[in-house]
């Protein structure tokens, strides 16, 4: 089953052709960068770059798939959660391509899509069940169990900031560009990660849920309290310590989901966060210490934002239940949430 998958949550545009929820024939994203001087995502300018984007990227990943429209089975868009403006971009141009030449259409959630990005070119024997899913990305850190990669439960979520609304937010108070995450990893290799001592919001005994403006103030105030908040050093040893902290919320929520669903066989780590080095070796080891599976995207590409992973979640909750597929308009609901 081939699927034409659209994404346009957010300020990336992108369109991919998925066949059999695994295998990528084309996955083509376009990233705006004209976000990076306003230091974050300006609803507006997103919608206006995906309505002057959606055909040539739709054109170059057709080329790619080597295929047409016409050979597609089934069509696959983000109906949310994500920017009204933006999602709506995506909504209306499957719809109209759905109803034109008579395809299938199947909403996706996207969180759904980080969750499936995982069997992007893997085969899925390899997977174990039941899984614990942590999507952490700019909009969301979120767990989910998995008895499958359809029938998904949530158990905890960010309560205020998300885990990468939060590295944004601390390279923002250091003055080191957007985005935020690849930029304070960078910094953090040259820091002491025990230099400065942040809070562990949430810590609380059986609370699944996140909180991270409790640590995004904490480095607010050592900005204002430095000296030098230009100092190299400075800079360095609070972008390792913010790391570190990130580090051992994640953990000890890992420790703690573990007692509470003891049958749980692997941990999957999904979204634009994932693609954090550091982050990505330490949850390895904790799966190692733990003689579980660890899976994390095949590639870093797969983390953030894409199609692939649209059309990855479309296939299975396809799979599942045929009749979410539409022959109507799909309506874009900013607030979706995953079933």
């Amino acid at each position: 089953m081939k699927i034409l998958a659209f994404e346009t949550s957010c300020d990336d545009t992108g369109v991919a052709v998925i066949e059999n929820g695994t295998k990528v024939l084309a996955n083509v994203r376009h990233s705006q960068v004209e976000h990076n001087e306003w230091g974050g995502v300006v609803p507006e300018i997103a919608a206006r770059l995906h309505s002057e984007k959606w055909r040539a990227v739709l054109k170059k990943c057709l080329q790619d798939a080597h295929c047409t429209i016409e050979d597609i089975d089934a069509l696959a868009v983000t109906a949310g959660p994500g920017l009204q403006t933006s999602l709506l971009v995506g909504t209306t141009v499957s719809s109209f391509l759905s109803l034109f030449y008579k395809k299938k259409l199947i909403p996706v959630h996207h969180i759904a899509g980080h969750i499936s990005s995982v069997v992007l070119e893997r085969d899925l024997a390899d997977f174990k069940f039941p899984f614990l899913s942590l999507v952490a990305s700019g909009g969301h850190t979120d767990f989910y169990v998995g008895q499958s990669f359809s029938d998904l439960t949530r158990v905890g979520q960010a309560i205020d900031d998300a885990s990468g609304e939060a590295f944004d937010k601390v390279a923002k108070l250091l003055n080191l560009g957007y985005p935020g995450g690849p930029i304070v990893s960078e910094r953090a290799e040259k820091g002491d990660s025990n230099k400065y001592k942040l809070p562990r919001p949430l810590l609380e005994k059986d609370s699944l849920n996140f909180s991270f403006s409790g640590v995004k103030a904490a480095v607010f105030r050592l900005v204002q309290e430095a000296k030098d908040p230009k100092d190299e050093q400075f800079i360095a040893d609070v972008c390792a310590s913010f790391e570190q902290t990130v580090v051992d919320i994640f953990l000890k929520k890992l420790d703690r989901a573990l007692d509470k669903y003891p049958d749980t066989k692997a941990i999957h780590f999904v979204g634009g966060v994932s693609a954090n080095k550091r982050l990505r070796g330490e949850i390895d080891k904790f799966c190692q210490l733990n003689g579980i599976q660890f899976m994390t995207t095949k590639k870093f590409v797969y983390s953030t934002d894409n199609a692939a992973m649209i059309g990855a979640a479309a296939y299975f909750q396809y799979e599942k239940n045929p009749e979410i597929a539409q022959t109507q308009f799909v309506d874009a609901n900013p607030q979706l949430v995953l079933q």
